[in-house]
């Protein structure tokens, strides 16, 4: 990672195309989410990627190449949400790894986990969305946050703590 780093700093054309299409997919996907608008995700992510460009000599030492871009694409969604007083809420059925068959069979318990997913507040949605979804680990969530590691932890837990209560709330009903 360490020399593809030190190409992307020193404006190498191929590194930069081999990171944008190494990241792009998971990145829309990631801002889709914030976002819940593909299309502005999209375009998030690449005025994310430009700037990562433009300003390559800035790239800090984060865990991985991945986390300075979410981190990056959550700033610059989160900023958007706010200037379009956009709710933030997510729908697993655009990222679901489920068959045909199990989706059918799950349908009403994914509708449930989606409108208890739904009822969190951004903050913990979006961490536990990098957790379980993108499988970050915690100190690349804290970069991409802006927090610290225990603030990290005490957000998952408590993320996973109210989701399990509403969760099982929907269930119950």
């Amino acid at each position: 990672m360490e020399d593809k780093l030190k190409l992307l700093k020193e404006g190498n054309k191929q590194a930069f195309e081999e990171f944008v299409i190494e990241y792009r997919e998971e990145a829309v996907n990631f801002a889709a989410t914030i976002l819940k608008d593909y299309h502005i995700a999209e375009d998030i992510v690449q005025d994310s990627f430009a700037f990562i460009y433009v300003y390559r000599e800035r790239i800090r030492d984060y865990s991985t190449l991945k986390s300075y871009l979410f981190s990056i694409i959550h700033n610059r969604a989160v900023d958007y949400v706010r200037k379009n007083n956009r709710n933030i809420t997510l729908d697993l059925d655009s990222i679901s790894s489920f068959s045909p068959e199990e989706q059918i069979l799950d349908k009403e318990r994914r509708k449930s986990f989606i409108k208890s997913f739904n009822s969190l507040n951004e903050k913990y949605k979006v961490v536990l969305y990098l957790y379980a979804f993108q499988e970050l680990s915690y100190k690349e969530i804290s970069e991409i946050m802006g927090m610290s590691l225990a603030q990290v932890k005490i957000n998952i837990f408590r993320g996973r703590k109210k989701l399990k209560t509403l969760y099982n709330g929907e269930i119950n009903q």
